[in-house]
């Protein structure tokens, strides 16, 4: 008799390993109280998930827990509960929500469903974890945790486009042990999973793009941070919005805090006076009842909460623009609005792309800051972009600066503040805004022509949700406030081979220098930047845009002095 081939032999000897395998299916805990059901819920694991050697009993709601809210334990086959947002809200953001439970239960109502419908409410889809408890033996008690955190991430970022979120804005929020998983989740993302690979979801990253650690505990100890956690804390960790209680007796989140500063991780700390241990989402008279506002305050500023046409917009923009090709997207035309809000959206995307990739900010320019630029680009308040230390050239020695085919530039004539000291608050009037100037400077600004890019005729939120092209800078010999007597009256003029393009003063900015100033630092602080010792602000095109043409240039500043180059 022929024996059996050997491939019949594989799958047959397959099929005995999965009927021995254990079921992948247990009892699930019905949590009487909760209505706000998941879309869908998956298992995390297509067989038994990694160590389990058995049955450990039903899940259940645990007895006689004091406790204001229900909490299950038993869990032995882990899940991923995803919740959508309605349509019109959806941002693109996701959450994975770790409910916590001193890794032996889990308070999955109150930091877990209450949790996912606080998130869709304000556009995001949350991603419920119900992990393994209690904790398995031997090893540490967090691991089967954080193998199933690090195993939902990956599986979130292989269905993003299923799910309709953007695969580079997953965050987590954990709550107590929960938030012990998560900050581990946010340090071991660099290294192998805690598991064996199982398919294609586990070669994603785990990284959380930000983290939510709320009254967490278990990364550290009476020194400091435990050894395996703040030692993985470096320039590769999100940022963390961290929440506590003065009243809850850990000191996990000032330490927490600590590290991260050490390391320049832009974080939030809120120590709140009174609250408890395991405050969660509900109302409170205290406040600490402030906290979602606050993290959502910290999610819009970092840009999680952007509509997704405004990400769609940001990333085409960058990816054309630098990759050279003849056109690029028009804002107004791909998000089908001309509201300056979102555009400054978009704005901040490009500048944290920019900074991502290593650049620095070098400062501020303003645009559209005379009445006669406003009526022609139809806005009644001038506009803003960010500048960046790549592209400012020192006016001495005079220099040449090369044209690039098909990216024309315009030459503008300004007057540059260098600002005295770092601001993070609105100015009340001109006068103080001035008093906040160290140095003035002449400004030769050479942004990129955008009408003849984007087709056509543009509109202010199509400047400003590119950045107004901010490009290239010239900036000259710096001279002391105190020796221009009248910034208003001061003449600038602008030469090319002998031939004069403009002659303008000062006082063509709306309501005059300082107040134009002012106008331009209280929005640029508006949008969320802080202004540091050293930036510099220019103040706008005094005479227009002039077409960048070859040849040789003269600016006269008069008392600012002159700045001599050419184009080629």
């Amino acid at each position: 008799m022929k024996s059996p081939p050997r491939l019949v032999l594989a799958l047959a000897a397959l099929a005995l390993l999965i009927a021995a395998a254990p079921a992948l299916t247990a009892q699930v805990a019905t949590l009487p109280n909760v209505t706000y059901q998941p879309s869908e819920t998956i298992n995390l694991w297509p067989s038994i998930a990694p160590g389990e050697t058995g049955n450990i009993g039903p899940e259940r709601i645990l007895p006689n827990r004091p406790r204001p809210f229900d909490q299950i334990d038993n869990v032995s086959v882990p899940t991923l509960a995803i919740f959508h947002p309605p349509a019109d809200k959806r941002t693109g953001t996701g959450v994975l929500v770790i409910p916590g439970g001193g890794l032996d239960r889990l308070a999955i109502e109150t930091e877990g469903y209450e949790v996912a419908q606080w998130l869709n409410e304000h556009g995001i889809t949350a991603f419920m974890l119900k992990y393994r408890v209690p904790r398995r033996t031997p090893g540490p008690g967090w691991r089967v945790g954080v193998q199933d955190a690090q195993r939902a991430m990956g599986l979130i970022r292989a269905h993003a486009a299923e799910w309709k979120v953007d695969p580079d804005a997953i965050g987590a929020i954990g709550f107590s042990a929960g938030a012990e998983i998560n900050v581990r989740l946010s340090v071991l993302h660099a290294e192998p999973r805690q598991y064996p690979r199982v398919d294609a979801a586990d070669d994603l990253s785990s990284r959380p793009d930000f983290n939510i650690a709320m009254y967490g505990g278990g990364y550290t100890n009476n020194n400091g941070m435990n050894e395996d956690v703040g030692s993985r804390i470096n320039t590769t960790t999100p940022p963390m919005f961290i929440a506590h209680a003065f009243d809850d007796a850990a000191l996990s989140s000032v330490i927490l805090m600590g590290a991260l500063k050490r390391a320049n991780i832009p974080s939030e700390l809120h120590i709140f006076a009174a609250g408890a241990h395991g405050f969660g989402i509900r109302e409170s008279g205290l406040t600490i009842a402030e906290w979602p506002e606050l993290c959502l305050r910290w999610l819009g500023q970092l840009g999680f909460l952007d509509r997704p046409e405004v990400r769609t917009y940001a990333k085409n923009l960058v990816n054309a623009r630098d990759g050279g090709a003849a056109t690029l997207p028009r804002y107004s035309v791909d998000t089908h609005t001309a509201e300056l809000a979102s555009a400054y959206a978009s704005q901040r995307r490009i500048v944290a792309r920019a900074l991502a990739a290593g650049g620095a900010i070098a400062g501020y320019k303003g645009a559209y800051t005379s009445v006669a630029a406003q009526t022609n680009i139809g806005v009644k308040q001038p506009a803003h972009g960010v500048l960046f230390k790549a592209g400012r050239i020192e006016a001495l020695p005079a220099p040449t600066i090369s044209l690039k085919p098909g990216r024309g530039v315009y030459v503008e004539t300004e007057i540059g503040y260098v600002i005295a000291t770092d601001i993070g608050t609105k100015v009340r009037v001109p006068r103080q805004a001035m008093t906040a100037v160290e140095a003035l400077v002449p400004v030769i600004e050479l942004p990129v022509n955008l009408p003849p890019l984007m087709g056509g005729t543009i509109v202010a939120a199509d400047g400003v949700a590119a950045n107004l092209g901010s490009n290239q800078f010239i900036v000259g010999t710096a001279v002391a406030p105190e020796a221009i007597a009248n910034l208003d009256a001061l003449t600038v003029s602008l030469q090319r081979d002998g031939q004069t393009l403009h002659e303008a003063k000062g006082n063509e900015a709306q309501g005059g220098q300082a107040e134009m100033l002012m106008v331009l630092i209280n929005q640029i602080i508006a949008q969320g930047h802080v202004l540091h010792r050293g930036d510099i602000i220019i103040s706008g095109a005094l005479g227009g845009a002039k077409p960048g043409e070859k040849g040789g240039y003269t600016a006269n500043f008069g008392p600012l002095g002159t700045i001599a180059f050419k184009l080629e």
